[in-house]
């Protein structure tokens, strides 16, 4: 039965090779795209195939004017918000790594990364090091080790879908990508980035009853 009805998908696919060459891609497994590396600059013969058409709204924080400041106001650090797109990694893969280097300075969260052998590490490291890089040529950071990792997360990009040769019938192929969204600010690291409750044992009972004598029956009298 199954290769019956692979005889009467030969059609449809004749139909869809007449089409557009992208339609071909989907249906056919094509190595070289499939081997296509992570970074768009490498492969522009292939780029209009996974990069979004979607247009993100993150570099627009680094046309932000601030009003100037007065004198006796300590100056305001530079920031500078970095986005690399269409990069050949599943976003559920890369969080975990983009949350491992908040709140490090960037010299720590390359050397963090650099260390782990995981691919979504090396692409994260590439993605630190251009935004470094960047970071001092055009927005002002006088030394490259002066600045810390405020924010840093992915978003979801494209999914492309690429067959492959498999027993009796061939299997559906998902190449994910990600966008890598990191914000980098000028100075020192803060001692804690996530802010700890510290509390005695009497003040979390204190907090404890303190709560339950709020709770109130709703419509009641």
């Amino acid at each position: 039965m199954r290769t019956l009805r692979s005889f009467t998908r030969i059609p449809n696919l004749l139909q869809r090779a007449s089409g557009s060459w992208p339609a071909v891609c989907q249906t056919i497994h094509t190595s070289p795209l499939y081997k296509a590396s992570y970074n768009p600059e490498k492969n522009e013969e292939y780029a209009f195939f996974y990069q979004s058409e979607d247009k993100s709204d993150f570099p627009d924080y680094n046309k932000i004017v601030y009003p100037p400041q007065d004198p006796s106001e300590p100056p305001r650090p530079i920031e500078y918000f970095h986005e690399t797109r269409d990069l050949r990694y599943s976003q559920k893969k890369m969080w975990k790594y983009t949350a491992m280097i908040r709140g490090l300075s960037i010299d720590d969260a390359i050397r963090k990364v650099s260390f782990l052998p995981q691919k979504g590490a090396k692409i994260l490291k590439d993605c630190l090091l251009e935004g470094q890089k960047i970071a001092v040529r055009e927005h002002g950071i006088e030394y490259p080790s002066n600045m810390w990792i405020e924010h840093a997360y992915c978003n979801k990009g494209k999914i492309l879908y690429t067959m492959r040769l498999a027993f009796k019938y061939p299997a559906r192929v998902r190449t994910r990508y990600c966008h890598v969204c990191i914000v980098f600010r000028e100075g020192a690291p803060p001692k804690e980035y996530y802010p700890s409750e510290e509390m005695t044992g009497f003040e979390k009972m204190e907090d404890y009853i303190k709560k339950q004598r709020e709770r109130r029956i709703l419509f009641s009298l």
